[in-house]
């Protein structure tokens, strides 16, 4: 029989470049995780989940008044849900030049639990198509 002998194992030392690779490649991904998740706004049509939820949101509604700009020069109009609640909106650049023709209204950003408003960073106007006024006037003809 022949001496059969393995060959000796080699373990690796993990050296300390090898931490250092480890640490960035580990903080890199909890970085951008966070960096996603804060960036990430739901989607809402309920001014209630809006101010249960604590952080920014996009909610959907559709136009309570024509607005006005307050004191302070903010554009400031209400906006309904679907359920018919409305809340104060507070959006401190120009009102949008679509805003009367508007058929919902998406605003950006958050609940202000002290004021009682929704502070809008961003305005997104939904008005009718084109198309959609070219269809009309197809079908009443």
């Amino acid at each position: 029989m022949r001496n059969m002998t393995l060959p000796p194992t080699t373990k690796q030392k993990l050296r300390p470049l090898h931490f250092i690779g480890i640490a960035i490649i580990v903080l890199s991904v909890v970085l951008g995780y966070y960096g996603l998740s804060s960036s990430m706004r739901p989607y809402t049509t309920l001014i209630a989940e809006a101010k249960d939820s604590g952080r920014g949101v996009q909610l959907a509604g559709f136009l309570g008044n024509k607005g006005e700009y307050n004191a302070d020069g903010k554009f400031t109009f209400l906006l309904q849900d679907s359920r018919g609640q409305k809340i104060p909106v507070i959006y401190s650049q120009p009102k949008p030049s679509n805003f009367e023709q508007a058929v919902s209204i998406v605003a950006i950003g958050n609940y202000d639990v002290k004021t009682g408003n929704f502070m809008a960073e961003s305005l997104l106007v939904k008005c009718p198509s084109k198309y959609q006024e070219q269809l009309n006037a197809t079908a009443a003809k």
